[in-house]
């Protein structure tokens, strides 16, 4: 192109530099015009092929999507998801913008032990989400950081479960079978006993995902039951675990119990017949009713009086459906290690405080901050009612050390259940293999360009360069167990995955 033009500029000043020009300098000059012309236009055309070339190649360059197109969210897709709300439940940071989930679904936090779930996830939102909350406090340490902030800046009324008395705090009790005796005390609402009782034994005794000896515990449970509906009928003020472990555990008191129930004409004689039903067992096979009993008080050993949770639970300074009222914080202060021994308890309590809150007729909701989630045993029908609690104004937060706890105390399938309720998925400091794979997989596939080069047989051979795709995770299980302490991952319904930074409540 550059030689075109040079023609073309020496054609047309030539006749002035020469003084004039003459019929052949003219042809000449002409010809030079038009040889310049033609290597003009190549050039342009060159620098078009070349143009064009640069296109095809970044065109290319440019994945398909045909593997998959999996990114990370943006600041604007969170924004525009309502992310930034600051009314929801903080998450973490992204582009150093807090973000926060805003809707009634439930959450789970995945995490291994010692790595601050409580300083990024727990304390930041006791510090700020303003509502009803119900919390287990491994230690008492979110007690004594949050309750005094929760009750002098959102006036919320505050009952702390310490039966061990973490950290000076106070000492407040919970009865979990207080609803089991404001029923019975009510005859409006009699008719709901037996499955009342039912739903109690089962949560006493869980049924594991093992069908294996199903018959005893069966035994244990109808025990149980007999015996709560008879304390709830007869002696209502003695309608708590010490007393039922201490009529369970004694033979001859238990006798008297099934003899009491024998003559209470309650409930159309459905007391009558449990007791008839008791009596029968211990006369005529006393063998494996002694076996039904001791399944029964294995189960209640940690509620036996004089232990550390006798007192605790023995009265109730809460109505557990006062929590609908948006005012009520209840701490379930636990040392660290009675987690793995006492953790029965706080199930329990948890799941009575679960059915209480969705009866309540009250508008309002409750946040259930559970942390140790899979210590506390199996919880009764929580997976069946996921569903529906967001609307009866439960929200759940459960926080698990890795997902292997859910699958061994609820199973496959249940697990499953669990996730897929939980709106928010949150993962951080991940190590053991199954949580990486099952969250590599979660993340999704992105299409990626591979290079490839062919070098040819000789070393004169000009080397040959194409381009193919293949499909790759957005971050491998091995990219997800390295990642930093301060990153973490969650997976928002409807949003891509988002990978934030945890920032500790003090800096929140």
């Amino acid at each position: 192109m550059l030689l075109g033009t040079s023609f073309i500029a020496m054609a047309h000043y030539a006749p002035s530099l020469m003084g004039g020009a003459n019929p052949a300098d003219e042809l000449y000059l002409g010809l030079f015009k038009l040889v310049g012309g033609i290597a003009a236009l190549d050039g342009i055309a060159g620098y078009y092929q070349a143009f064009r070339q640069r296109e095809k190649r970044k065109a290319a360059e440019k994945p398909s999507g045909t593997f998959g197109q999996a990114a990370f969210a943006t600041l604007a897709q969170c924004d525009e998801a309502g992310m930034l709300n600051a009314s929801g439940l903080y998450l973490g940071m992204l582009d150093e913008t807090p973000i926060f989930y805003s809707g009634k679904a439930h959450l789970l936090t995945c995490a291994p032990a010692r790595q601050g779930k409580g300083i990024s996830t727990v304390l930041p939102n006791l510090l700020h989400y303003t509502g009803s909350v119900i919390v287990t406090d491994p230690k008492g340490e979110l007690a004594a950081v949050t309750a005094k902030h929760r009750h002098e800046r959102f006036g919320q009324r505050v009952v702390i479960l310490n039966p061990w008395g973490l950290h000076g705090l106070p000492q407040h009790r919970i009865n979990p079978l207080e609803g089991l005796i404001a029923m019975a005390n009510n005859p409006m609402r009699q008719r709901g006993l037996t499955d009342e009782v039912k739903a109690i034994a089962l949560q006493l005794f869980p049924e594991p995902e093992d069908p294996r000896n199903r018959y005893f515990r069966d035994g244990s449970r109808a025990i149980l039951r007999g015996v709560l509906l008879f304390l709830a009928l007869a002696t209502p003020e003695r309608c708590t675990l010490p007393e039922l472990w201490r009529t369970i555990a004694n033979p001859r008191r238990l006798a008297r119990a099934v003899g009491a129930m024998r003559n209470i004409d309650a409930l159309g004689g459905i007391l009558a017949d449990v007791g008839d039903d008791l009596a029968h067992q211990m006369k005529d096979n006393p063998d494996q009713f002694g076996d039904f009993r001791a399944g029964a008080v294995q189960v209640l050993d940690i509620y036996e009086p004089g232990g550390y949770l006798a007192d605790a639970i023995s009265g109730s300074d809460v109505d557990l459906a006062d929590l609908k009222n948006g005012d009520v914080s209840i701490y379930l202060a636990f040392p660290q290690d009675r987690i793995a021994s006492h953790g029965a308890a706080l199930g329990l309590i948890v799941n009575q405080a679960i059915t209480a809150v969705a009866r309540s007729p009250k508008r309002g909701e409750v946040l259930f901050m559970i942390d140790e989630f899979a210590n506390m045993g199996k919880l009764s029908g929580l997976a069946e009612s996921l569903t529906a609690l967001p609307g009866l104004g439960v929200r759940v937060w459960m926080i698990v050390q890795e997902l292997a706890e859910l699958t061994r105390i609820y199973g496959p399938h249940t697990t499953r259940t669990l996730q897929s309720q939980s709106e928010v998925l949150q993962f951080f400091a991940v190590q053991d293999l199954l949580t990486a794979d099952t969250l590599s997989r979660a993340l999704g596939q992105q299409t990626v360009k591979t290079k490839n080069f062919n070098l040819g047989r000789f070393d004169t051979d000009e080397i040959g360069e194409s381009l193919s795709e293949t499909g790759r995770s957005l971050m491998a299980s091995s990219e997800i167990r390295l990642m930093p302490s301060h990153e973490q991952l969650l997976l928002v319904n409807r949003l891509p995955p988002i990978k934030a930074t945890r920032v500790p409540y003090w800096f929140v």
